[in-house]
């Protein structure tokens, strides 16, 4: 109850109950470790790639911490920029090490030996933490660390963007706190009011995108989104292939191929899902369906018969 009451004080006083979540949320401290995630591309069940997912479970105090946590959580996927955006020329190179990005090869290699870190605190990973000498790790952690106050310095402005964004919408919805419910309940319309506002607030200020695709929740601008013809093969995107393809088939994909690149040719980058560098990785399926005239459901189906039979063709 007395924690109840903290919490309807705070909320009395918005500003200083914005600056404190604020606060709070570059001061929460967190248990790590990794569990591996599976991608799997293919309809037939062929995992397409694996990468490590830092599992945080957050030390919590008080209920106000939890909109610490959502307030941290929303500025750790926005900022996910920084590292896309000074990393990406380092993995470019990542054929020398079997296709693997060098940040993987630095997360695996601490999953060995039971740590977890995130890749702005790697400057605190040192390799007499490891039983044995590894060069590729040597390698990969020492090219990283290269860009790493880079990516500090672009992670620490992008929360700052974060932190305006969420500001104004605290603003907003503080004023419609129900202060007669519970903590839970109180804690609970305020984390999901963030969740769906957020996004879009910094959507419209900063020009954005914000992507959650395939496990992964990214934000990317639209001034990295590349439409360059070179770059960009619908067929290809799709995964279309007309072998084997019957008669319904076969009309259904000249007709989104058709579709999908009308739309690239005229820049209409909302219908069009982009990978974390800015290419080209998928298509709107509910606006393609919509613009075929066709169920959603049916729609997609259609398209993972086609897909499917590229996948059998190309193995």
């Amino acid at each position: 109850m007395e924690e109840t009451t903290n919490i309807r004080q705070q909320i009395n006083d918005k500003q200083a109950f914005i600056k404190s979540i604020i606060k709070l949320s570059n001061g929460i401290k967190y248990n790590k470790s990794y569990e591996i995630v599976e991608v799997d591309d293919y309809i037939d069940g062929h995992v397409a790639y694996k990468y490590h997912k830092i599992v945080r479970e957050p030390i919590i105090n008080s209920s106000i911490e939890y909109i610490a946590i959502r307030v941290r959580s929303i500025k750790e996927v926005y900022a996910r920029y920084a590292y896309t955006l000074h990393l990406s020329k380092l993995n470019e190179y990542k054929s020398l090490y079997e296709e693997t990005k060098l940040t993987e090869v630095v997360h695996s290699s601490l999953m060995e030996i039971g740590q977890a870190y995130d890749v702005y605190e790697f400057d605190k990973v040192e390799m007499d933490m490891f039983p044995h000498f590894d060069g590729e790790l040597a390698y990969c952690l020492d090219e990283i660390k290269k860009v790493l106050p880079n990516i500090k310095a672009e992670r620490t402005r992008l929360f700052a963007e974060a932190d305006n964004a969420i500001t104004r919408v605290l603003n907003d919805i503080l004023p419609l706190v129900d202060l007669t419910k519970s903590d839970k309940e109180i804690v609970k319309f305020i984390n999901e009011a963030l969740l769906k506002r957020t996004p879009r607030e910094l959507n419209r200020e900063n020009g954005t995108r914000f992507i959650n695709r395939k496990g992964k929740s990214y934000y990317i601008s639209k001034g990295k989104m590349k439409l360059r013809p070179k770059q960009f093969i619908a067929q290809k995107v799709l995964e279309i292939d007309f072998l084997n393809l019957n008669k319904h088939q076969k009309e259904f994909a000249e007709k989104l191929l058709l579709e999908v690149q009308v739309d690239f040719n005229n820049g209409l980058t909302d219908n069009f899902i982009f990978d974390e560098d800015g290419f080209i990785s998928g298509i709107n399926k509910r606006h393609y369906s919509e613009r075929m005239e066709l169920k959603e459901s049916n729609f997609k189906n259609t398209l993972a018969r086609i897909q499917a039979k590229y996948q059998d063709y190309r193995n």
